[in-house]
């Protein structure tokens, strides 16, 4: 009993302890990095980077990064054997996690920003409840506050998603009072008609390209939630991560070349070659997003939880977002800002939903571990000389002494 209720508090060590500090800095400087990288990214892209080539070898860095710590830490924890139905798991789960959503994600990012492909995978966690539930895996109970909060930000999230594809409204530069073309201004005339055009995109060039890439992007966040999926299971009989990640990066390489092959059969070779600012980009993205990175979001999760990780992604859309318009010069509009803030609160109704459901299934495991001591008690008591391992099972009438 004690065991159970200990669980259900959150973690005694000191704010101040130097495990919980470098827990904050990692995820802190993580979400940096992964801003950091998406703007570097973005710049490698627009001046014709092949997106493809880019996941060959930033995957590929990443495996070598990760290989040693896989071979060392994880030697009692992989298989002896790889049998072929796992090797095709992890071949699917390559093709999907690795290939398919990366080559989706560069896409999005190469029509749209770097926040907004930074801010979509915060999706993840709405399409996961619902593949799950869909699936059978996943139980909703309509009566609880938990899976109610589940589906209320689910369908925030959606609500965010749609927005940021389809709303433009006024850049958040015209939104401050600098002079006449202030939006707000009241000298500045600002017909109603012209506001609600601004809000819906206009049918230019940039438009057009903005709603591609959120549409590739959803397709990405969908192909890593199904992914994740697989992932899950695949880890029950493939019980290293590390080692996990490593087979799936070369298999999703040795995937995405092919890939370039055939769909450029004379095999142009600007498609592979790198300028010094490209060759940076790519060992920046598989050292410290796919290698350093990814380690430390393992050793996060396993001290404090998938969910406490997930909270601090909105950092990395915030750092994006500022260092895309320093940097790349892109303007974020009101509309998009909009959509951006309903994922964040839908990403936040869903964890919270799903920590409610957390509480409550413990709560419902250390009543049924009372009931069964206090059987165990009730039964020692009316039956002293019997055995003390032996167990009553639940919903079984306490014994009647005579």
């Amino acid at each position: 009993m004690k065991k159970i209720q200990s669980k259900m508090y959150s973690d005694k060590r000191p704010f101040c302890s130097r495990e919980v500090l470098g827990i904050y800095a990692s995820l802190l400087g993580m979400q940096i990095s992964y801003a950091v990288n998406g703007v570097l990214v973005g710049n490698e892209l627009s001046k014709g980077l092949n997106p493809l080539a880019f996941i060959v070898y930033s995957n590929g860095v990443g495996a070598l990064v990760l290989i040693p710590f896989a071979l060392f830490l994880e030697k009692r924890k992989r298989p002896a054997t790889l049998s072929l139905p796992l090797f095709a798991r992890l071949f699917l789960l390559s093709m999907g996690g690795v290939c398919a959503f990366q080559a989706f994600l560069l896409m999005g990012l190469k029509d749209t920003s770097p926040a907004f492909a930074s801010a979509m995978p915060n999706l993840v966690p709405a399409i996961i409840f619902v593949m799950a539930w869909a699936l059978g895996m996943e139980k909703v109970d309509i009566r609880s506050v938990g899976s109610k909060s589940k589906i209320v930000g689910t369908l925030v999230c959606v609500s965010g998603a749609m927005g940021m594809s389809f709303l433009r409204g006024p850049a958040l530069s015209q939104l401050w009072p600098s002079g006449a073309h202030s939006i707000f201004d009241p000298n500045a005339v600002q017909p109603t008609e012209n506001v609600l055009v601004s809000f819906l995109h206009e049918g230019n060039e940039d438009s057009g390209r903005q709603i591609r890439g959120c549409i590739y992007l959803v397709s990405a966040v969908t192909i890593l939630s199904t992914a994740l999926i697989l992932q899950a299971e695949t880890v029950k009989k493939y019980p290293a991560p590390l080692s996990l990640t490593s087979i799936t990066a070369i298999l999703g390489s040795i995937q995405t070349a092919v890939l370039i092959t055939v769909m450029d059969r004379r095999t142009k070779p600007t498609s592979w070659v790198l300028d010094r600012s490209g060759i940076l980009t790519i060992l920046n993205a598989g050292i410290s997003c796919n290698g350093i990175g990814l380690a430390l979001q393992l050793w996060c999760m396993q001290k404090r939880g998938p969910a406490f990780v997930t909270i601090f992604s909105p950092v990395s859309t915030v750092c994006s977002a500022i260092l895309s318009s320093l940097f790349l010069g892109d303007t974020l509009h009101l509309g998009s800002v909009m959509g951006v803030l309903l994922i964040f609160a839908g990403l936040y109704l869903v964890l919270w939903g799903r920590s409610q459901e957390s509480v409550t299934h413990i709560k419902i495991s250390s009543e049924k571990e009372e009931y069964l001591h206090t059987a165990e008690d009730e039964e020692e008591y009316h039956h002293p000389s019997s055995s003390q391992d032996v167990k009553i099972p639940l919903l079984r009438p306490l014994p009647i002494s005579k």
